[in-house]
Formats: C-alpha cells, sequence, structure tokens
C-alpha cells in the first residue's frame, strides 16, 4: 500500500474512533458519516451547543447554519472528508482577531496590522471578472497590513485528499487548456510565474494549487484598495502528497511569498502559543484530538 493510501485509512479509522469516543456508534449509511440526528444537530462541529460561544454551527454571519441554511448531508455528516473543516479551524478566530493576527503574523513575517474580516466558502462575485469558474476559498480573509493598505488571504484546506483528474471536455479542461483563458490572462499580469513553464500548472498534482493561486491573485488584480494577495493551503503532515508537490510547486514560483503551505501541525502549535484563554484552549484540544494522527 502506497504511504498516502496508508495515511488517509489510519485517518479514516481515527475519526471512526473519535466519532465513537465522542458522539457514538450510530452511523448513516457509510461509518464515517454521523446518523442523520447527530448531522443535524451539528456534531461534526466544535461545541455544537455553543456553551463556549463561539457558534461554529450557529449563531453568526459565518456559521454553518448561516452560510447554508438548508441541510447538507456531505458538509453535515462526512467526518472524513474535509468540507467541514474550515468551519471548525476559522470561525472561532472571529471572537478575537488580535489572536487571529498574531497566529498569522508567524506565517506571513509579522506584516499583518489587524484582521478585518473573515467569510467561509467564499466565491468572489461576479465570477466573469475574477476567473469565471467555480474556483472558491474554503476560508477567505482580509486585513489591513502594517503599510497601511489591505490585503487578502486565500486559504484552501485539504485532510486525506490528493489530487484529482482533469476531466475531459469540461469547463475546466477547456480553460487551462485555452491560453486566451482567464487563467493565463491572471498569470501573465501576476508576475508570480516564469510563463515559459506554465503548462506544467495545469497537470493534476499542480493544477488546484494554481487555480487557487489565481483566484486570490485576481481579488487583487480586479479590486484597486488590495495591493497584497497570499494564497495558503492548509493540510496535516501525514499527507505526503501535498508535502511534496506543495514543495515542487514553491519552487516554480518568482515571486515565493504569494504561496504559503501549512500543515495542521505547525498551525495549531502556534495558535497553542498564542492562546488568548481556556475557551481557546478547548478548541485547540479539540483540533487536535480530532484531526492529528
Amino acid at each position: 500500500m502506497k504511504k498516502e493510501d496508508i495515511f488517509k485509512k489510519n485517518a479514516k479509522d481515527h475519526q471512526i474512533k473519535w466519532k465513537k469516543e465522542n458522539i457514538g456508534i450510530n452511523y448513516d449509511q457509510y461509518e464515517t458519516w454521523l446518523s442523520e440526528e447527530d448531522a443535524k444537530n451539528g456534531k461534526n462541529f466544535f461545541d455544537p451547543q455553543n456553551h463556549l460561544g463561539f457558534n461554529i454551527f450557529k449563531g453568526t454571519d459565518i456559521s454553518v447554519m448561516n452560510r447554508y441554511p438548508n441541510y447538507r448531508k456531505s458538509l453535515c455528516a462526512d467526518i472524513l472528508r474535509s468540507e467541514h473543516i474550515p468551519f471548525n479551524l476559522f470561525v472561532p478566530f472571529e471572537k478575537d482577531f488580535e489572536f487571529f493576527k498574531n497566529v498569522l503574523n508567524h506565517f506571513l513575517k509579522d506584516t499583518i496590522g489587524s484582521v478585518s474580516r473573515i467569510i467561509i466558502e467564499h466565491a468572489p462575485k461576479p465570477k466573469k471578472k475574477y476567473l469565471y469558474d467555480r474556483t472558491s476559498f474554503d476560508a477567505y480573509v482580509e486585513y489591513i497590513h502594517k503599510d497601511g493598505s489591505k490585503g487578502i488571504l486565500g486559504i484552501e484546506v485539504k485532510y486525506t485528499e490528493k489530487a484529482y483528474p482533469l476531466k475531459k471536455d469540461s469547463k475546466e479542461d477547456r480553460d487551462v487548456n485555452n491560453k486566451n483563458s482567464r487563467y493565463y490572462e491572471v498569470s501573465d499580469i501576476s508576475g508570480i510565474f516564469d510563463m515559459r513553464n506554465i503548462d506544467l500548472m495545469k497537470e493534476d498534482d499542480y493544477r488546484q494549487l494554481w487555480r487557487n493561486h489565481l483566484l486570490a491573485e485576481s481579488v487583487k488584480q480586479i479590486n484597486n484598495d488590495v495591493e497584497h494577495a497570499t494564497s495558503i493551503i492548509l493540510f496535516p503532515k501525514g499527507n505526503e502528497h501535498f508535502t511534496k508537490v506543495c514543495k515542487e510547486y514553491s519552487d516554480m514560483l518568482k515571486m515565493k511569498d504569494s504561496f504559503i503551505a501549512i500543515t495542521y501541525e505547525d498551525f495549531l502549535s502556534i495558535c497553542r502559543k498564542h492562546c488568548p484563554n481556556n475557551n481557546f484552549k478547548s478548541w485547540l484540544d479539540y483540533l487536535e484530538n480530532r484531526y492529528l494522527i
């Protein structure tokens, strides 16, 4: 068995064990799904009853129920796929932007003056102005740079996922193979890429990193008040696929600071360092117990 497949199996076993120990043995159709009752009660998310006031499942503009008022089984029931993870990772920071700023500054060379906004699952509109596709940010952060200008972070979150094949004759297939598409236009204007090697970006291993990077860069190009744009990917250190391809992708960039790869382990360690109180400590305990293997 490949190392990548071993990690996915270990993550699956870990999530099933976590569910049995923290929620119960019931499930809907698959062991990696919660029961419908548990899913609808928000148990795929930290502190669903809001005892600590983080309002991840409901209660704020960026909570799960506000973002998706109609029940979404994949989001609320599936404990293995990464769709739910951005809510658990980022909604609590809305309670303390100073804490979030301190964490981010570790990875962005102390350039952030203040955090202004967090959005989970954000696709800039109208999409024709940006990449004219379905690319979205798992988390989107607006901040004020220490030089007084505005910056944005486009964050992608992975767990066991790897590359995905390009579907023949799909819109994505047409876009990545059309040198007049927004992908190439944004790439060329950005100055981030060596255009002589741009064809490498459409390969399966790098294509999603490239698209997410381009979406962040397109926000900067379209919005005159945005002067800084950074693409970030978060994944567990056991996900050897992204450990490998993120380094290879970064090596191909002219502007390496525009892309940052961070492991869950490093991110949570820095959160521990700056943790402001016991409520956030409980949240970090949950994240480490839930996702670290």
